[in-house]
Order: C-alpha cells, then structure tokens, then sequence
C-alpha cells in the first residue's frame, strides 16, 4: 500500500466544519490507508484555526492532539511538534515560534537574531537583536 499526502484542507474539514464532505475526509483519517503530513500542514491548522476561526489556545491544543493521535497518520517530526504542542499550551508564545525554538534547540543553536522578544522565554536561546 503506499503512503498518499494529506493537506491542511482535509483536517480543517473535519475540524472546523460539518457535512456529508467532512463526514468523508474523517472516513479518510480515521481508516486503513497509510496517510502522512508536513509539519508546514500542522502550522497551517494551527494559523487557520486560530485566525480564520478566531478559537481559543485551548481548543487549538485540543484539535492538533486530535491530529496527532491518529493511529495511520504518520506526521513529519511528529516528536518535535509534539514538544511544541507542550510549549504552546503551556503558555503565550506562538506556535511557530514553538516549533523554531525546538528546531534550533535540537540543532544546537545558541542565540537567535529576532525582535520577537517571545525567545525570551526560552532558556536555551539569547536573542540577539541586530
């Protein structure tokens, strides 16, 4: 059996609407085929709930754990997101900024250059401004 891709579309289907297509897509997820995503697909959910649906941290965090434990679905850097995931809804910092401070963490980097003074809260990271 091979692996098929999945977009952002189909989890924002199930996760944020109703009907016989998202009554599908959830077919999709939840069946036998090999499925697997991107982290830049997870960011996506991430952005589209939290901007486009306007919903809350908590019901974001809820959501992606959903993704996440999709037995079938394998997920690049599942780990790492899942790291994020923890940072994110533990407190204020934004998910993107979660996942690069993982992704620099695991990378060894010691210092970022940014205003965004969120890496302030990361102990592993100076930030370092221009």
């Amino acid at each position: 059996m091979k692996v098929k891709f999945v977009d952002t579309n189909i989890f924002l289907e199930v996760l944020a609407r109703k009907g016989e297509r998202s009554d599908r897509c959830l077919a999709l997820l939840e069946g036998g085929e090999s499925l697997w995503t991107s982290i830049f697909v997870i960011s996506e959910i991430e952005w589209v709930l939290r901007s486009g649906y306007e919903l809350s941290r908590e019901k974001i965090v809820f959501y992606l754990k959903r993704v996440f434990s999709l037995p079938k679905l394998k997920i690049e850097r599942r780990k790492l997101l899942f790291q994020a995931l923890e940072l994110y809804e533990g407190g204020s910092v934004d998910w993107v900024d979660c996942v690069n401070a993982l992704m620099m963490k695991k990378k060894g980097f010691r210092a970022v250059y940014s205003y965004d003074k969120h890496y302030d809260r990361f102990d592993w990271i100076a930030r370092l401004e221009p």
